[in-house]
C-alpha cells in the first residue's frame, strides 16, 4: 500500500524529470501514479478521475511540451466534479426573484481592497486610493484591525484560514463579508489603475453584480464560463454573499486539502453567481499586464500607453 509521502515523492520525481526536459519519462511515473489505487491520498479528485495534484502534473507538462489540445483538455477539467457544488447554485424561484431585485439596485461608489499579512502594503493602495478622490469615490483598505473591529474575523472559515497561513483564502472570505454589508466595488491588490480619465462607472454599469471573466474556461457543469473574483461590483445586502458565506464551511468540508480557487474564490463564487445573473465586464477593461516583481516603470508605461491608445482601466501586477 502507498503512502501519501511515497506518492509525493513520486510527484516530485515526475517534476525533476519535467525539468530536465526528460517528458516520456515524466509521463510514465504519472501514469503509474494514476493506476495506483491509492493515489486518492494525494487529495480531493478533479473531473477526470484524477487527484488534483496529480492532475496539474500531467497538465504542466503539456504545457511544457507545447501541445495545446491537451493543455486545454487538462485545464478546462481541473475542477472538481460540478456535483459536489452544485447545489449551491441552486435557489427557487422565490430566492432568483430576490436576486433579480438586487440586481436592480445601485452600487455604491466606494473601492474596497483588502491587505493582510505581514509584507509590505502595495503601492497599488495608494494608486487607487487617488483615483477614488478623482473620481469622487470613497477608498476603503481593510487591515486585520479593520476585519477585527467590524466581526468579520469571527466567520470560522475565515478565522481557520488565517490561522492555517493560507491569506488568499482569508481574503476570499473577508471580500464577501465586506461586499454583503457595504457593497461597492472590491479590487484586488494585484490590480493598478492604468488611467486618470476614466473611472469604473465609465466602463461598468454599477447596478447589480458584476464581475469580470476568467480567460480559461472550466468544466462548471452549468457551461464554461468562470468569474474571477478579483473584482466585484454589488449592492449591499446581494443575496449571492449570504449564500457564498453560508455555504463556506461545507464546501470545505466537501474539498479537504483543495486550493482557495476551488472552496472560497472563483469556483464557488461562479457557481452561486451562475443560480442568477449576473454582468461580466467586457474583456478590454484590461490593458494588460506586466511580470510578477517587474519595476514600477513598466507599469507607469504602460499606463501611459493606455492614455494614450485608450486602452483599459486595469493592469494586473503583483509587485511582492
Amino acid at each position: 500500500m502507498a503512502s501519501r509521502e511515497d506518492l509525493r515523492a513520486r510527484l516530485k520525481q515526475a517534476e525533476a524529470l519535467r525539468e530536465e526536459g526528460r517528458f516520456e519519462d515524466a509521463l510514465q511515473i504519472l501514469d503509474a501514479v494514476a493506476a495506483d489505487p491509492d493515489n486518492h491520498l494525494l487529495g480531493p479528485l478533479t473531473v477526470l478521475g484524477l487527484p488534483r495534484k496529480l492532475h496539474s502534473a500531467y497538465l504542466k507538462i503539456a504545457k511544457r511540451q507545447g501541445e495545446p489540445i491537451r493543455r486545454v483538455g487538462y485545464q478546462y477539467t481541473l475542477v472538481p466534479p460540478p456535483e459536489l457544488l452544485a447545489r449551491y447554485g441552486q435557489f427557487s424561484s422565490a430566492e432568483r426573484a430576490a436576486l433579480a431585485e438586487a440586481d436592480r439596485q445601485p452600487v455604491p461608489r466606494i473601492i474596497h481592497q483588502v491587505w493582510i499579512g505581514t509584507a509590505d502594503v502595495p503601492v497599488s493602495t495608494q494608486a487607487w486610493a487617488d483615483h477614488a478622490v478623482r473620481h469622487g469615490y470613497e477608498y476603503r483598505l481593510w487591515r486585520e484591525a479593520d476585519l477585527q473591529a467590524a466581526g468579520f474575523d469571527r466567520h470560522p472559515i475565515l478565522a481557520a484560514m488565517r490561522d492555517a497561513g493560507d491569506l488568499p483564502g482569508a481574503v476570499d472570505v473577508a471580500r464577501y463579508l465586506i461586499l454583503e454589508r457595504f457593497g461597492g466595488i472590491y479590487l484586488d491588490c494585484d490590480w493598478y489603475p492604468t488611467r486618470r480619465d476614466v473611472a469604473l462607472h465609465d466602463v461598468m454599469p454599477l447596478v447589480g453584480l458584476t464581475a469580470l471573466a476568467e480567460k480559461t474556461p472550466r468544466d462548471l457543469g452549468t457551461g464554461s464560463l468562470l468569474l474571477t473574483n478579483s473584482l466585484i461590483a454589488a449592492p449591499p445586502a446581494h443575496p449571492v454573499f449570504r449564500r457564498i458565506l453560508d455555504a463556506l464551511p461545507d464546501a470545505a468540508a466537501a474539498l479537504p486539502d483543495a486550493p482557495a480557487w476551488w472552496s472560497t474564490g472563483p469556483l464557488l463564487f461562479t457557481v452561486v453567481c451562475r443560480g442568477g445573473a449576473v454582468t461580466v465586464t467586457d474583456a478590454a477593461l484590461v490593458a494588460g499586464e506586466v511580470a510578477r516583481r517587474a519595476p514600477i516603470e513598466e507599469v507607469t508605461a504602460l499606463c501611459e500607453r493606455a492614455e494614450r491608445e485608450d486602452g483599459g482601466l486595469l493592469v494586473a501586477w503583483k509587485p511582492w
